[in-house]
């Protein structure tokens, strides 16, 4: 059994739905359903456990409106202000730490679930090595904001591979060595605690008193506001991925949707528009 864990919390796109402004990854149409819809039913199979979704006191309604639109049920770890992925991991590795042996699956709200088989069939071969300890990272060729990885042993089939983690988006796209890690992880829930207490035990430590007092059965786990408030505000790649270097690798591969290709295309618009407001505040400037 892999336990999902969503990261659903505050994210940097937004879009305007109706009278609100939502994180991308919860924007759904009328026949079209939003990408964090897609991903936990992507995770509607027998071999996950029901999820837990990380996401923020804003979305918290949302997301268990959407999940329950699917018919699919799962507990909410509610973030009480900004998104703080490795603090939410680190609470989330404190929930496992009696059962150390417990896969994790770790996947970003906003991933293309566009062939379900292809997921199944990479996590069946990354299961060999998440269970000797190892955090198993998950790459595609696709570019993404989660960093790079350059892989170091030679790939036979769908084996892991061992792979340099980087924390830089750029470099050298026919680079036949160098794949983009797409923010889904699957890892031991012992192994992931310990990468915390070596690599970021500031983080680990901080985190204990937010998720004291937190029911082991409750549906919805409320980090405690003034704890959390406390925690380092810093992305699960920067505290460990960063710090670890070397992890291990498999490739998942799979065309693009028309839903990934319109959240793209939203991104270098904003990323278009904001270019455009630095150059008008330089010409006023001079």
């Amino acid at each position: 059994m892999i336990y999902p864990v969503v990261m659903a919390g505050q994210a940097n796109s937004v879009v305007s739905a109706g009278e609100e402004r939502v994180p991308a990854h919860f924007f759904a149409e009328a026949m079209i359903e939003s990408r964090f819809q897609s991903v936990i039913r992507c995770l509607d199979h027998p071999m996950f456990a029901a999820p837990t979704v990380v996401t923020c006191e804003a979305n918290q309604g949302l997301a268990a409106q959407q999940m329950c639109a699917v018919g699919v049920k799962g507990s909410l770890l509610v973030e009480p202000g900004l998104s703080k992925s490795a603090a939410a991991l680190a609470a989330v590795a404190l929930r496992f730490r009696d059962a150390p042996d417990a896969l994790l699956l770790i996947m970003p709200a906003s991933h293309s679930c566009a062939s379900e088989g292809r997921l199944l069939q990479t996590l069946e071969a990354a299961l060999p090595a998440a269970k000797q300890g190892g955090i198993v990272a998950v790459a595609t060729r696709d570019h993404g904001s989660y960093g790079r990885l350059r892989t170091l042993s030679r790939r036979r089939g769908q084996e892991p591979m061992q792979a340099l983690y980087s924390a830089g988006v750029g470099g050298d796209e026919a680079d036949p060595d160098v794949l983009w890690n797409s923010g889904i992880y699957l890892v031991r829930a012992g192994s992931l605690l310990a990468a915390f207490k070596r690599h970021a035990p500031r983080i680990l430590h901080a985190t204990k008193a937010a998720v004291a007092g937190i029911a082991q059965t409750e549906i919805v786990r409320r980090l405690v506001p003034d704890a959390y408030g406390k925690v380092k505000q810093e992305s699960f790649e920067a505290a460990i991925l960063g710090r670890v270097e070397i992890v291990d690798s498999v490739q998942l591969d799979h065309n693009r949707s028309i839903w990934e290709d319109w959240i793209q295309d939203m991104a270098n618009e904003k990323a278009e528009a904001g270019a455009a407001r630095r150059r008008a505040k330089r010409q006023r400037a001079a």
